[in-house]
């Protein structure tokens, strides 16, 4: 068994009982309710039990870097690290290492904003650098599988569309926020998109091992990761055209209610 192997059975054994101790918990006590995830509200593709149940397996690691005294900004640096990594992992073809990895990266991104809420901070400048380091990361993730797949032009161009539609996203995002308007909620957002490259990450390694041993492809296409990948290109870019007509045809319709 290689340790790319080793480590997606290890994420894989983590998140099932995850979701375990989480049947339990509704169970016993009921859904976990938390009001981010009721005002980022779920989608077709990252329902909100499915967020709740996130938060609620990383609450306990929140309040532990609270006790600790870490700063969210800290915690924002330590995650890019973990992406940097994750990136440079699936460049060299190690997808089970590098799906931990990304999901370290994303597990502290979702813990540097509970810290900054648990200690009532409100920084201006630590907000900036969280989404700027994101977007950093959503790239040099997307850019480790283009050196990846470099032998083929055809994946190279697909990586190279979700990586349009990831920033079309968050482009999409920052320009309704800018115009006050309220775009509609989309598929392919960040933490979608996250959560299907590290599922996709995990399930590689059992692919080529299992599967693609007798494909001719060299390297390995880590099938998983590419159904996610032409998922990513073809959905985030429909769903930013969406966003962007949306954020247009409310603009002008305040622009010609307006006195």
């Amino acid at each position: 068994m290689t340790i790319d192997l080793f480590i997606s059975f290890f994420i894989t054994g983590i998140a099932l009982l995850s979701v375990l101790l989480y049947l339990l918990r509704v169970i016993t006590r009921g859904k976990a309710v938390y009001e981010r995830v009721e005002k980022q509200g779920g989608s077709r593709l990252f329902s909100k039990e499915l967020m709740a149940m996130g938060y609620w397996c990383f609450e306990p690691l929140g309040h532990w870097c609270h006790r600790r005294g870490l700063s969210p900004n800290q915690i924002t640096w330590i995650s890019f690290v973990f992406g940097f990594i994750a990136a440079l992992a699936v460049s060299f073809g190690y997808f089970g290492f590098g799906a931990l990895c990304l999901l370290m990266a994303g597990w502290l991104d979702v813990l540097d904003g509970m810290v900054a809420r648990l200690i009532g901070s409100n920084d201006p400048a630590g907000m900036v650098l969280d989404s700027s380091l994101d977007r950093y990361v959503d790239f040099i993730f997307l850019a480790g599988l283009v050196i990846y797949y470099r032998d083929s032009t055809l994946i190279m161009v697909i990586v190279l569309l979700a990586i349009l539609g990831s920033f079309m996203i968050s482009y999409s995002t920052a320009k309704a926020e800018a115009m006050q308007i309220t775009p509609p909620r989309g598929s392919m957002k960040r933490s979608e998109r996250l959560l299907y490259l590290i599922v996709a990450c995990v399930l590689a390694p059992y692919s080529i091992t299992y599967l693609e041993t007798d494909w001719a492809f060299s390297p390995a296409l880590g099938l998983p990761v590419l159904i996610v990948v032409c998922a990513i290109a073809l959905l985030s870019n429909i769903s930013a055209v969406q966003r962007l007509t949306s954020v247009a045809l409310q603009a002008r319709k305040n622009q010609n209610s307006a006195p």
